[in-house]
């Protein structure tokens, strides 16, 4: 078989199946639920690396499958999920479905352009600068977005918060393909980050 098959790729799984079944969700009118779904796979892929780093003996293959099979992952969790949401929510007139193939668009452009910086950091150990921070907003982020933006949904019309939903894709997307240097944010920003995220999710689930 083609591929590798090791707990180093499995959190990176587990988002995608998270995804598809979000979408699932998404198409039956239960939003609340995708977007926890959402949510849970951008907690997936903030582990994933960290879980795949602690196998010290990785070949150099190995290496290069984990960079590629999480960009492709993260196409489909963040860069397609979002969109069939937007979409089941309302997104589908000729303007929406025009915002989701941007949204999508610049998340490829994105996902394409952080394998070169990788393979860059490979086949250069002096480029120490592209280590420490990301160019342009990394994909993974609309799945915290998108949480908080859901936050409107019970008090805005649906005609509003679709057009609320369409600037969030632009706005996103925009920044994906924009070259902005953020700092890889460090292990206490990203606990911080899922203790919100867990609190956002309580308040969509009507929990508090």
């Amino acid at each position: 078989m083609i591929g590798f098959y090791n707990y180093t790729v499995i959190l990176t799984y587990i988002g995608v199946a998270v995804s598809m079944v979000g979408m699932n969700f998404a198409c039956h009118g239960r939003y609340e639920y995708a977007i926890v779904c959402l949510a849970i796979a951008c907690v997936c892929d903030a582990f994933d690396g960290k879980v795949a780093r602690t196998k010290k003996n990785r070949t150099v293959e190995m290496e290069m499958f984990g960079v590629q099979i999480d960009s492709l992952c993260d196409l489909i969790c963040f860069g397609i999920s979002p969109v069939v949401l937007s979409y089941e929510i309302g997104m589908c007139g000729l303007g929406g479905i025009l915002v989701g193939i941007f949204f999508v668009l610049c998340g490829v452009v994105r996902l394409a352009y952080y394998n070169v910086l990788e393979e860059l950091k490979r086949t250069n150990a002096g480029e120490k600068e592209n280590r420490k921070v990301y160019h342009g907003l990394p994909i993974t982020t609309i799945g915290v977005i998108y949480p908080l933006v859901f936050l409107l949904f019970p008090y805005l019309s649906i005609t509003s918060f679709i057009y609320v939903i369409m600037g969030m894709h632009l706005i996103v997307g925009l920044l994906y393909i924009t070259d902005i240097k953020i700092e890889r944010p460090k292990d206490w920003v990203i606990g911080l980050s899922v203790l919100v995220m867990i609190v956002v999710l309580m308040r969509i689930l009507h929990v508090f």
